[in-house]
């Protein structure tokens, strides 16, 4: 009797440490995998030359293969008996995959036979994605299901206990990806780079598969001394300087065939320099922003010098971006008083002054120069908000919008801000693509679409046409009333030193002919729509643009986005739901896909905001690079307590559809609130020392998304469980609808719906698609 109760007492303690390992390992599946996403998304950003809708691409495709795991992995693991041993092995291969992926992640534009800087349009950075995530994605998705099986098995108990079970892995999951993006953001970013954050991953992962076949019989103690091996291994090389070599490497290979000096990231993204022949680049996301110290002469001068023609006296001047190796040279040739200069990214300043030349030592000694340490925007926003003197000149030298950071400077709140700080003869300069010979639609579009903007705030407007465009805006009529023979006679007067600009130069580039012909060829685009910060038109045209030179077959594509509208999207989707009720009351049976239907919907709208409130933030602020891992561990805090919240009612609730429909309608009411509170807080008024609460708010209203999200996947569990469905097939089946709906959200919102209908006509769409699956539900008569 004593010895029969003894090992009862043994198996139940081993039970019970077996529970907790496993509760252990789920929160450590979150944790890994949101530290990886974070990685794996900052890594493929910088090879996407910053494109912010690559994220969407990303989390899309990583959604996908999870999707593919849990759903095929959810009818393997129902009729297989599966012990915590086989999780851990998942740990294992997941610890083996984790460092080729991030080698993927980082060298994919070698590995694809693109050259740095080269633009990459959206079909290969999805394809690209979608092969480098294959490996993470598909284990991702097979530990949660085989995660459920295992944790319901050990716990015991079918029907009723099966939903809570399932429910405590998606919170042990959610939690773990909570602790993990916060740990991401301020402990591995500032102190580890990309190898070492991975070794650590992996090392924890190898020590936790350790727990899992500790306990087991001897054929599981077999397993113990590779694994423990290889986490003794990455061990020793997170604490050895073979972490940095590797990095190093792995860096290197990104910028195969160039010489890489340095490549380091700042709150903006990633900032590299390349050297050939005593040239160097300055890269930012992939993109060049600045050569020295051999500028481009012709381009250089013409930004400088012409606009300056059309002011009398100029003083004050700020430059936004590409101030060094040449543009400040050439205003420091004028008698001006200040010279304020902002980049993109802090970090390129800093970058050139330690790699600087006789040109940028120059341009940076000059008392007249005042470096100021922020982003552009934010500096325009702070001169705007404190009132301080005004400026002659803001020359914004920045290339056209292709991402997001781009797009704030050529929005229309960007320049209401300019507008607040220019003198009342005072002159903002921007530049486009342009052509002397002919204006291709998409090059027109792009061209329209910024002198409409502009025509939103300043009276007058005037473009100089060329290969490039400057467009030059002002309060004062000067700029387009001033004869090209005064002009003249002004440069003439100035004797400014130049190479290329001389009095034929100006009278050629001044032509009213050439002025003539290309506001002629602007007229076939008219009726574009106006850039602001949260409707990125600029950013659909800026990708037109890109993709009508270099991938002029998705074309197509462009034109279909810039008629799109809600009534064309939202009309259909009502449409279709619809003709489902109809089909499903002569088809009973259709009646069991309603739920998961439910939650497709649900996850395409949780992803939806996700990414609106993502893009907000770089919209506005432009530093999602660096907060990135806060902004989705936000998301998964709300999936988390939802998914808790929901869990502790299961035990007691019967009438779970009307819980489900509650869920659902709240849901409703915050596509409903979204808009509104994204309106309110873009609000220029709103002083820049509480930037950082805006912040706050928006990682709140993405938390508010996930909880309500999480609410409802316990709960959709319970309902299906109750019908008689398996707990392997039913984990695996709404787990795999849930991915699947998030994949369809980030990618439709990435692509389609961010730049076609901007974040106000998403959420209405949202609310519509929601207002839908509502109506599912409700007719669905008993769940």
């Amino acid at each position: 009797m004593g010895l029969s109760y003894g090992m009862s007492k043994a198996l139940n303690d081993t039970s019970k440490f077996a529970r907790s390992s496993l509760i252990v390992a789920f929160w450590l599946m979150g944790f890994t995998f949101s530290v990886t996403q974070a990685l794996m998304t900052r890594q493929l950003l910088v090879n996407y030359t910053g494109n912010e809708l690559s994220i969407g691409l990303v989390l899309g495709s990583w959604l996908l293969l999870e999707a593919v795991g849990s759903g095929l992995l959810g009818r393997l693991a129902e009729r297989t008996p599966l012990r915590p041993a086989a999780f851990a092995m998942l740990q294992v291969l997941l610890a083996l995959l984790l460092l080729p992926s991030v080698y993927l992640a980082i060298a994919v534009r070698h590995l694809m036979g693109m050259i740095p800087g080269e633009g990459m349009s959206l079909s290969p950075m999805l394809l690209a994605s979608f092969l480098v995530l294959i490996p993470l994605g598909l284990v991702d998705g097979a530990m949660f299901t085989i995660g459920c099986r295992v944790y319901t098995r050990l716990a015991g108990g079918p029907g009723d206990r099966e939903a809570p079970a399932i429910g405590r892995v998606y919170i042990a999951e959610a939690v773990g990806g909570i602790v993990g993006g916060v740990v991401f953001t301020y402990l591995l970013v500032p102190y580890l780079q990309a190898v070492r954050i991975a070794l650590v991953l992996i090392a924890c992962n190898l020590v936790s598969a350790i727990s899992l076949l500790g306990w087991q019989d001897r054929r599981y103690f077999l397993r113990l001394v590779p694994v423990s091996c290889l986490a003794l291994l990455s061990i020793v090389l997170l604490l050895s300087p073979w972490g940095d070599a590797w990095q190093r490497w792995m860096v290197r290979q990104q910028w195969a065939g160039f010489f890489l000096v340095d490549s380091r990231d700042s709150a903006y993204g990633n900032v590299a320099v390349i050297e050939q022949a005593g040239q160097y680049t300055f890269f930012s996301n992939g993109m060049p922003i600045l050569t020295a110290p051999v500028p481009d002469i012709a381009n250089v001068e013409e930004i400088v010098h012409l606009p300056l023609l059309f002011h009398p006296h100029p003083r004050h001047v700020l430059v936004v971006s590409g101030g060094i190796g040449g543009v400040l040279h050439e205003l420091l040739k004028y008698p001006l008083e200040r010279v304020d200069y902002a980049e993109l990214d802090p970090l390129l300043i800093e970058t050139a002054q330690r790699f600087s030349t006789p040109l940028t030592q120059e341009e940076l000694s000059d008392p007249r120069v005042h470096i100021e340490p922020v982003d552009g925007r934010l500096l325009v926003r702070q001169r705007a908000l404190t009132g301080s003197t005004p400026y002659d000149l803001i020359l914004v030298n920045l290339p056209y919008p292709s991402t997001l950071q781009l797009n704030r400077f050529y929005s229309t709140e960007f320049f209401r801000l300019t507008r607040q700080i220019l003198t009342d003869d005072g002159i903002l300069v921007l530049q486009a693509p342009g052509s002397l010979t002919y204006i291709s639609p998409a090059m027109g579009n792009l061209n329209a679409m910024l002198a409409h903007s502009l025509r939103e705030v300043y009276p007058y407007v005037r473009p100089i046409p060329g290969d490039t465009v400057l467009w030059l805006a002002s309060p004062a009529e000067e700029i387009t009333e001033l004869p090209v023979e005064t002009l003249v006679q002004r440069w003439e007067e100035r004797d400014i030193p130049a190479s290329m600009i001389t009095d034929f130069h100006v009278r050629l580039k001044l032509d009213e002919e050439r002025l003539t012909w290309f506001q002629q060829s602007l007229r076939q685009s008219e009726g574009m729509k106006v850039n602001h910060d949260l409707h990125p038109v600029g950013l659909l045209y800026g990708l037109a643009y890109w993709n009508e030179m270099f991938s002029p077959g998705s074309q197509w594509l462009f034109q279909v986005l810039e008629r799109l509208n809600v009534v064309m999207l939202g009309g259909p989707s009502l449409a279709l739901v619809l003709a489902f009720c109809v089909v499903r009351r002569w088809q009973p049976r259709l009646k069991r896909v309603t739920v998961p239907v439910a939650i497709a919907v649900t996850g395409f709208g949780g992803m939806a905001a996700d990414l609106l409130i993502i893009f907000a933030v770089q919209a506005l602020y432009g530093y999602v690079y660096h907060i990135i891992g806060l902004l989705l561990t936000a998301f998964m805090a709300g999936l988390s307590l939802g998914g808790w919240v929901m869990n502790r009612r299961l035990k007691s609730m019967h009438r779970e559809k009307i819980w489900f429909v509650g869920g659902e309608l709240a849901l409703l009411a915050f596509w409903i609130v979204l808009p509104v509170a994204l309106a309110l807080l873009s609000s220029p008024s709103i002083p820049v020392a509480l930037s950082a609460w805006l912040v706050i708010i928006l990682l709140a209203l993405n938390s508010l998304a996930g909880f309500l999200v999480g609410l409802e996947f316990p709960l959709a569990n319970q309902i299906v469980l109750r019908t008689g469905a398996t707990v392997g097939g039913t984990a695996g089946t709404l787990y795999a609808a849930d991915l699947l709906g998030a994949f369809l959200g980030a990618m439709v919102v990435s692509i389609f719906l961010l730049p076609a209908l901007g974040v106000v006509g998403t959420c209405v769409l949202m609310g519509v698609l929601k207002l839908s699956s509502l109506a599912l539900v409700l007719t669905a008569g008993p769940l």
